[in-house]
């Protein structure tokens, strides 16, 4: 005999699978950190190869765009001198 489902089970199967996930406060500080830390990465990252366009805005030779976007880099970069080691021998990759 096939089993019938009483009308409280499938109500209950219903609201099983119409509630959505809970997230608790934990999981999405531990989520926005690893956001945080991948767009701060791909934020540094970025300056090798556009590090040319970056050293003509600086310089007055191009759009003011890409020395504004960067400024906190070099910011970070004047005022922890490990930053700015890493940061320089990575730019030298890309023009090097």
């Amino acid at each position: 005999m096939e089993s019938e489902t009483t009308p409280q089970q499938a109500r209950t199967q219903f609201e099983q699978q119409a509630a959505p996930p809970k997230r608790s406060w934990r999981r999405y500080l531990i989520s926005s950190l690893i956001q945080v830390t991948i767009l701060l990465t791909l934020y540094v990252l970025s300056i090798g190869p556009f590090f040319w366009q970056w050293f003509a805005s600086y310089n007055s030779m191009g759009s003011p765009f890409f020395a504004a976007f960067y400024m906190p880099l070099l910011f970070v970069c004047e005022y922890v001198p490990p930053i700015s080691d890493g940061v320089n021998w990575y730019i030298n990759l890309w023009i090097g």
